[in-house]
């Protein structure tokens, strides 16, 4: 059997694991921070794709997951998964004791009200209801909601045995490309925040 700690380092074919792959996405909090906040909470769709792409490819064959399992809509419909994608996650890391003492049901649930308030916000402001409350409250939404991805992430690096997330700490050339295109839309919320029409 394999030890939760370990990545997968056997070579196979390009439908199955990738060399070395992690089971979930392991990422470092200040990295993940920085993308979530730099590009309005969007990364967070990037977050659930990539840990539930990671759990696809390199649990499939050695513990029987499902392969018809679609990463792309389970990321764009995180809500409706992330109760399952944490139970993974601390089953996958139950013989460390960070992993067997996490609440992953409380913070999935969390996470989910949480989403659900923000898309509410978001919607309301969209269509000026309540502005300029509800267009601020939409964008201080993000940092309860950070917060509870960055206790998900925490519990995710411990359990692919990289707690610091050191192995994608960097930031590369397409996420500096992605910080910049946020800082653009960032740069458009507060001139409409300032604007005396606002």
């Amino acid at each position: 059997m394999i030890d939760s700690s370990q990545t997968l380092t056997e070579s196979r074919s390009d439908d199955d694991v990738v060399f070395g792959a992690p089971t979930f996405y392991v990422v470092s909090r200040k990295k993940l921070a920085i993308l979530y906040l730099a590009t309005f909470g969007l990364y967070g769709v990037y977050w659930f794709y990539k840990n539930w792409s990671n759990y696809k490819n390199c649990s499939s064959d050695k513990f029987n997951v499902d392969r018809s399992i679609w990463p792309v809509a389970r990321g764009i419909f995180s809500i409706f998964f992330i109760h399952s994608l944490f139970r993974e996650v601390k089953t996958y890391g139950r013989n460390k004791a960070a992993l067997a003492a996490w609440n992953n049901e409380s913070l999935a649930t969390q996470l989910v009200l949480f989403t659900i308030l923000g898309n509410l916000l978001d919607r309301l402001s969209a269509r000026s209801i309540g502005s300029p409350y509800t267009d601020i409250a939409s964008l201080l939404i993000m940092a309860p909601l950070l917060g509870l991805l960055l206790g998900a992430q925490q519990m995710i690096n411990v359990g692919c045995g990289d707690p610091d997330g050191e192995s994608n700490s960097r930031l590369t050339t397409a996420n500096y490309v992605w910080i910049a295109i946020g800082l653009v839309f960032w740069g458009f919320a507060i001139f409409g925040f300032m604007s005396p029409e606002a």
